[in-house]
């Protein structure tokens, strides 16, 4: 569990290489503004090509804060943290039916729930997977 686990990190680590900058007000109406606890990342490269795979995550693995709108706060499990820049793009640059925000540079169209934030990563990939989604659930 602790190699899935930190494997999963690296894996966000090398998403969010980029930075970018927003208004602070850009997602008051999108409802991403709060507190989020990774549970599950679908598909990815870990999955091995094999659509639906699924890897769940312990409560407090990745904690995410999104903050003043155009920041992401993490928080790991491990204590440390890292601040990132938020930024809304525009969805038919990336040809995605989805509203489209980017996460140091990194592209992922999103879906909000009440309580489940959905984070379809939308960027460039050099293997033959399908590429990964991050599923949060709402912690504030």
């Amino acid at each position: 569990m602790k190699r899935t686990i930190k494997n999963v990190l690296m894996l966000l680590a090398a998403l969010f290489i980029a930075a970018c900058s927003s208004d602070d007000d850009e997602y008051a109406g999108e409802g991403l503004m709060g507190k989020w606890d990774l549970i599950e990342v679908q598909n990815g490269p870990a999955g091995m090509c094999q659509d639906g795979y699924s890897t769940k995550y312990e409560s407090k693995s990745v904690v995410i804060q999104i903050q003043g709108g155009n920041t992401v706060e993490f928080t790991y499990s491990d204590g440390r943290t890292e601040t990132m820049p938020l930024k809304l793009e525009d969805a038919d640059a990336y040809q995605s039916n989805l509203p489209v925000l980017t996460i140091g540079g990194a592209p992922f169209g999103f879906e909000v729930a009440s309580t489940r934030l959905k984070l379809h990563y939308l960027g460039a990939y050099y293997c033959d997977h399908i590429p990964a989604t991050f599923i949060f659930k709402r912690t504030r």
